[in-house]
């Protein structure tokens, strides 16, 4: 099982591996079904790298880039505005709490984390 580099509690659930998996071999509807059960709406493949502690409730456009080590929480959405492609671009070690929502030509940059354990 891998872990977060900069803190070892944070790893991925089963539910969340099988989600990225999913998301990543194109599975119709074995993955629509799957996302509907973890009340998921995501558009792109999640990079293995990805980290979702809690996957439920995750939506996510399919214009958003999501860096290596992000840690995404549950409940969070990352959406274009409008019709438009506009959508958030996810750095690098980005932490996204539980509960936000970013809309928007966005871009997400780390800051210091207060559980990083360096």
């Amino acid at each position: 099982m891998r872990r977060h580099p900069k803190n070892p509690w944070i790893s991925n659930t089963v539910a969340a591996r099988m989600l990225i998996f999913l998301t990543r071999h194109h599975l119709p509807v074995v993955s629509r079904v799957f996302m509907h059960f973890l009340g998921c709406d995501i558009g792109l493949a999640l990079p293995e790298t990805v980290f979702l502690p809690q996957p439920l409730g995750i939506v996510i456009h399919s214009g958003t880039r999501l860096g290596d080590d992000v840690v995404i929480g549950h409940q969070v959405t990352l959406g274009g505005r409008d019709l438009t492609s506009a959508a958030p671009q996810v750095e690098d070690g980005v932490y996204i709490g539980a509960g936000a929502i970013v809309v928007g030509a966005n871009r997400l940059l780390p800051g210091p984390s207060p559980y990083a354990l360096d």
